[in-house]
Order: C-alpha cells, then sequence, then structure tokens
C-alpha cells in the first residue's frame, strides 16, 4: 500500500467529514440513551435491564422525532411571522423519508436523468420542495425565478456550503470554480483577462486537432470500421484544453484508437483492453474522481458513512496532482529564466501575446498548489463540458437528420468546403447558434448546480417561499429546461427552430433564467464562449466533410442502450437511444459499476455518409 501524501496547505482546512458524520450519529444514537438513563436514575430509581433498555432504544425515535417536529414548527412559525409560507415538504411513509432516498438512488441507477426529481414535482405540483431526508432540510429547485434569486438577485446570501467542501475541496481546492468570497472575487478579476474576445477569438488552437480528429473519422469510415466518438472527442478536446492550459500537446489523439470487442469500460467510457499510457492513468484517475464526488453528491450528507476508514478519492487525487506538478514547477522555471534574463526584474512577465494559461497564471503567483488546482478547475471546464456538448450536438445530429441537412448548407452556404471557420463568420451562422442552445437546453452540461444559504431565513422574491437558513439548495436547469408552461407543449423536443421565434425569445429576455445552461449571475462560467466557439469551430470542420450520421445500436457496448421499460413512457424517456446521466456534466451511462459511459460509434457507408453507435 502507497504511503499516505502530506496534506497540503489547503487540505489542512478542509471540513472534517469524519468528525461531522460521528457528531451527527453520536447526537442521534448516544445522547437521547444517555439522558433517558439519567432521567430514569432521577425519577425511578433502580429499574431492571429489561425495562431500562427498551426505554433507552426508544428514545432514539422519539428524540430525532421530537427534534423533526420542533424544527419545522419554529420554521412555520418563523416563515409566517414573515408572511412567508414554507416550502413544500416531501412526506414519505419511511422514517427520514428514507423510501423516498431509495426510491432516488434506484432512479438514478436505473431510471432517466433526474426522473426521480421530476416524478416528485408533478407529484406535488410544484417547481421547488424540500427533500427533508433523514429530517434535515435539503431543496430541490427546477423554478427559474428561484434560480435568478440564488445566482444573482440574492448573491450574496449564499455560499458552496460545508456539504460542498467536504465532498470536492481536496480535488478544486482553492481553484476558482470552489473558491469562496474574497479569494473567489480575486481569483476571477485574474482568470478573467485571458478570456477576453481578443484571446478566444483566435480559433488557430482547435484547427491542429480537429484536423487529426476528422481524419481518425475519414480513415475508419473509409473502412466501413466504427468509431468511439466519446473517446475521440475527449480527446480532442482534451488536446486542445493541453494547448490552451499548458502550451503543449498531450497527443492523446495520436494513441491507439479504443476497439469494437477490445474495450474495459472505465469510470466514464472505454479504454483498451490491452492498457494504454501514462496519460491513461491520469485520465482514469480524473474520471474516478468524478464518479465518486457525483455518488457523494447522490448520497446526500451521509456519505461519509461509506468512507469513514479511508478517503476513496485520495489515491486518485494523488495521481492527478503528482502529473500535474512537474508541468507547474516547468512553468516556474521559465518564469524565473525570464526574470533572470530581466536582470532580476521581478514583475517581467511573459510577452503580451501569450496564450498559454499556465503561464499567465505562474507570472501571478508562485504558488504551485493553487496553480496545480486551477488547471483540475480549467481542465474539468475546457474538456468535459465541451465534449458532453459536442456528442450531443452529434446525437441529435443522427436522430435529426433534417436538422443536419439544414445546418450542413449553412455551414457550406459559409464556408464552402475548405474554407476555414473565422470567429466572425462563426458569429453569422444563426442555425449553428440555434442548435447549440437547442442541445444545451435538453442536455446543459452542467445540469445541476447547488448552493447553501448562510445565516439568518431569507424569503425568495416572486415566490413568497421561506428559505431556512444554512440550508442547501439545488438547482436543475435540466427540469427548468423542460417545463412545458416555460418552453410549451412541445419542451421535451429537441427543435432548433424554436431559437427564431419572437415569443420565445422575448420570453427568455424577460425570463433569463428560464434558461441557464452556463449558470448565470456573478458566477456564470467565465469560459462559456470558449466552449461555444470551440464547438462551432469543431462542427463547421466535421458538416465540410460529412453530411450525413445515423446510429447503429446493434455495435454498443451491452448496458449502454435505454432499458427496455423505458419504451412509450412520456417525454424523452420513451424517445432517447442513449442513456443519459450526470457526472460533473452530461453523459450517456452504462450500467456497469454505477459508471457512466458514452459510445457512439461511426462507419461511413457511400449510400448515406456517416453512421454512428
Amino acid at each position: 500500500m502507497a504511503p499516505r501524501r502530506p496534506l497540503t496547505a489547503f487540505e489542512k482546512t478542509i471540513p472534517d467529514y469524519r468528525k461531522r458524520i460521528l457528531i451527527s450519529f453520536a447526537r442521534a444514537l448516544i445522547v437521547p440513551p444517555l439522558l433517558t438513563s439519567l432521567l430514569l436514575r432521577i425519577v425511578g430509581g433502580s429499574l431492571s435491564l429489561f425495562i431500562y433498555l427498551p426505554l433507552a432504544l426508544l428514545s432514539i425515535p422519539i428524540a430525532i422525532g421530537l427534534r423533526s417536529q420542533y424544527s419545522q414548527w419554529s420554521q412555520d412559525r418563523e416563515a409566517a411571522s414573515m408572511g412567508a409560507k414554507p416550502i413544500t415538504r416531501v412526506r414519505g411513509r419511511w422514517p427520514g423519508n428514507l423510501d423516498i432516498v431509495l426510491r432516488l438512488l434506484k432512479s438514478f441507477e436505473s431510471g432517466y436523468v433526474l426522473q426521480g426529481f421530476a416524478d416528485l414535482f408533478a407529484e406535488y405540483g410544484c417547481a421547488t420542495l424540500n427533500t427533508r431526508f433523514f429530517w434535515d432540510d435539503q431543496i430541490i429547485s427546477m423554478d427559474e425565478k428561484v434560480f435568478r434569486f440564488v445566482a444573482h438577485t440574492g448573491f450574496t446570501h449564499f455560499e458552496k456550503g460545508i456539504l460542498w467542501h467536504e465532498r470536492i475541496d481536496k480535488l478544486l481546492g482553492t481553484g476558482l470554480f470552489n473558491a469562496e468570497g474574497n479569494r473567489w472575487r480575486i481569483g476571477r478579476q485574474i482568470a478573467r483577462p485571458f478570456f477576453t474576445k481578443e484571446r478566444i477569438s483566435d480559433l488557430n488552437i482547435f484547427d491542429q486537432t480537429s484536423a487529426k480528429t476528422l481524419n481518425l473519422i475519414a480513415n475508419r469510415a473509409a473502412a466501413y470500421a466504427p468509431i468511439d466518438v466519446q473517446d475521440l472527442l475527449q480527446r480532442f478536446t482534451l488536446d486542445s484544453a493541453a494547448l490552451f492550459l499548458w502550451g503543449h500537446a498531450l497527443n492523446t489523439l495520436d494513441m491507439p484508437l479504443t476497439q469494437p470487442g477490445r474495450v474495459v469500460l472505465g469510470p466514464k467510457g472505454s479504454a483498451p483492453a490491452d492498457g494504454g499510457s501514462e496519460w491513461d492513468e491520469f485520465t482514469n484517475a480524473f474520471e474516478t474522481v468524478a464518479v465518486l464526488i457525483t455518488r457523494r453528491g447522490v448520497q446526500g450528507d451521509t456519505w461519509p458513512l461509506l468512507e469513514l476508514f479511508k478517503d476513496k478519492t485520495e489515491e486518485p487525487i494523488q495521481v492527478i496532482m503528482d502529473w500535474l506538478e512537474p508541468l507547474v514547477r516547468q512553468a516556474l522555471d521559465r518564469k524565473a529564466k525570464r526574470v533572470e534574463a530581466s536582470g532580476g526584474d521581478a514583475k517581467v512577465s511573459s510577452h503580451d501575446d501569450e496564450t498559454v494559461f499556465l503561464d499567465y497564471l505562474t507570472d501571478r503567483s508562485d504558488d504551485v498548489e493553487h496553480i496545480r488546482y486551477e488547471l483540475v478547475t480549467f481542465l474539468i471546464a475546457s474538456r468535459d463540458t465541451t465534449s458532453s456538448l459536442l456528442t450531443f450536438v452529434i446525437y441529435f445530429l443522427a436522430l435529426h437528420p433534417d436538422v443536419c441537412c439544414r445546418l450542413r448548407n449553412e455551414v457550406l452556404e459559409t464556408f464552402g468546403t475548405t474554407g476555414a471557420p473565422t470567429y466572425a463568420d462563426l458569429k453569422t451562422m444563426n442555425y449553428l447558434h440555434a442548435v447549440l442552445k437547442e442541445t444545451l437546453r435538453i442536455f446543459p452540461s452542467a445540469p445541476l448546480v447547488a448552493r447553501t444559504s448562510c445565516d439568518g431565513p431569507l424569503i425568495i422574491p416572486n415566490t413568497n417561499l421561506y428559505l431556512p437558513p444554512k440550508t442547501q439548495i439545488m438547482m436543475s436547469s435540466l427540469l427548468a429546461h423542460k417545463r412545458t408552461d416555460l418552453w410549451g407543449p412541445d419542451a421535451e423536443a429537441f427543435r432548433p427552430e424554436r431559437w427564431f421565434e419572437p415569443a420565445l425569445l422575448d420570453k427568455i429576455v424577460h425570463t433569463p433564467f428560464m434558461y441557464s445552461p452556463f449558470y448565470g449571475g456573478p458566477r456564470i462560467c467565465l469560459g462559456q464562449e470558449f466552449a461555444l466557439n470551440q464547438a462551432g469551430f469543431f462542427i463547421v470542420r466535421l458538416l465540410q466533410r460529412f453530411k450525413s450520421f445515423t446510429l447503429a445500436p446493434d455495435f454498443m457496448p451491452a448496458g449502454s442502450l435505454p432499458p427496455a421499460h423505458w419504451a412509450g413512457m412520456p417525454g424523452r424517456q420513451g424517445v432517447e437511444k442513449i442513456h443519459p446521466a450526470i457526472n460533473f456534466t452530461m453523459h450517456s451511462k452504462v450500467r456497469w459499476l454505477g459508471n457512466f459511459f458514452f459510445a457512439l460509434f461511426c462507419a461511413e457507408k457511400p449510400e448515406s455518409g456517416f453512421y454512428y453507435y
């Protein structure tokens, strides 16, 4: 067993999840019997074990029930005093809503993505619910008015919260996505200039990696051989991200592609059965952590029970940090040489036209630990988010050949079969943007965002809902994007043409958080334009070379097709050809150790162009 690595400076500040859960259980399981024992001795003197033991054990559920009832009573009283109403509480048949927890976990494993929550909203006839799992307030919402308050107008009243930091701090640390308060404000001020229009409009960074990716597709297609599109698009976005983040390609596109029948299933996809490179170890570690953190979120604040004796993220995080640290130190060495060459001027910076994010960071910090966290943060944003978007775009083009044809005509009219896409020209491609927006509406890359209210109760504007202090609230853009009262009776349908309807566009202007694939408010995704530019560039290049896409389910790995019981179900569940699920970002799920997989394969045939499974 490898020795435990020393804790980093930041890790020493992470809330101790073991301490919290043990204190919670001591309060629930030990304190009531002790107080009962003391009370019995005072009141009844010496009692036999046969009387004492049942009374002591009975005190546990009684204490939990009384505490829960008092909590609800005090909240209802405070809500009434503020002229508000409590958020509707879920009421299961079992104590602590355990039956609802099990129902949601089952849905998470075999049901449609977030369908368990969608069913609860339909059952209670509202858009915001208090799940009260294990007697604690936990809010889930698909109400755009709630989104707007949490993300924007009430921004200062919310934070990530202790439950978030327990789950994810070891991976993201002081990175921008994870930071709070002044640390977040400083981090965003530092990072924002790197995502200006001048920098993100340079599409050359995508040209080389796009060409490699399309050549791999063409070679497979010419041989009528399938290709794993998830694996391919993740390599494309990974190599592009590496060029952007630390200035040199990882060349994952040059490594052997996965072969049908010769793959093993990794945490989020396929991997060569005969092994791979050192980078595969990093990727596997990265995806393992993402799976573990997602599971922690699904399990709620009781996830530490499964990790009391071992933090399951420890080993993969060590692989990630060990891999990134040499890159950071090399960048700091380059900085030191620039300073030395300038005669010792510590304020010397890299070239004004610097396009490498790592050098940009090291020019502003010497903190190896912080820079590693930032690289992990932006690697997630630039790799997983864009590959998810592109994968689902191609999936929809396969399902909707009329959309594919119209989009390809726009591409050819704008760029021909060889013209290089430019930032300015991409901005004029209205149908391309409609396809991207519609894909993000149905499958937003970040479909679930959590925040925790700070001290003090709140009234959510325009809802009159009372929000207790120190309460976690989860907002699902995926469910909000499919509300028929916002998007019409065809809300579940993929229809890019809706983005040309004046009535809808006017509604979005006046109700902006009904569409929030990149969150919103002060913490809106800093790299959204970068992601959309990369996706647009690749789709243009793809459609310049290929004209049609067809799903080929016969080649899909076992477990990656939708379950048979989905057939005939309402909404997307009944028409989906893949099994979408959440793991940091949207993916399609394979039912193997609860992990996630998205496998689309292609082979070109003369009569129809491009085949996917």
